[in-house]
C-alpha cells in the first residue's frame, strides 16, 4: 500500500505542469548540471521543468527513507518510456545533485 502511495504522489509531481518556473537551462546552480547529466547520460525527457519537479522528487523520497529499489520502480513507473536502467541512472543523478548525502 505503502508503494502505491509513492507511486501516485510521484506521478503527480511529474503530471504537474509549472509554465510560470524559470527555465532551469538558464542558470548554472544544481538543475542546470541536472539536465547536463541526463544530457551526458543519454537520458532524454519532454519538459526541462519536469524533469527537474521529478529529480527533486526523487531526493526528496530518498530522504524519507524509501529504498532505492522503490525510488528506481517509481521513476520507471512514471515514465513509462524509461528502461529500468535509465530509470536507475536517472535516480542516481538525482541523488548525487540533489541529495548528495543520501
Amino acid at each position: 500500500m505503502r508503494m502505491l502511495v509513492v507511486l501516485a504522489s510521484f506521478a503527480a509531481v511529474i503530471g504537474v505542469a509549472t509554465p510560470a518556473q524559470a527555465d532551469p537551462s538558464n542558470d548554472s546552480g544544481p538543475d542546470a548540471s541536472f539536465l547536463a547529466a541526463l544530457d551526458n547520460a543519454g537520458i532524454t525527457y519532454q519538459s526541462k521543468a519536469e524533469a527537474v519537479i521529478a529529480g527533486k522528487r526523487a531526493c526528496a523520497l530518498m530522504d524519507q527513507g524509501h529504498p532505492d529499489s522503490d525510488v528506481i520502480k517509481s521513476v520507471s513507473t512514471s515514465n513509462p518510456g524509461f528502461t529500468m536502467d535509465n530509470a536507475t541512472k536517472f535516480t542516481a543523478i538525482a541523488t548525487n545533485t540533489y541529495c548528495p548525502n543520501t
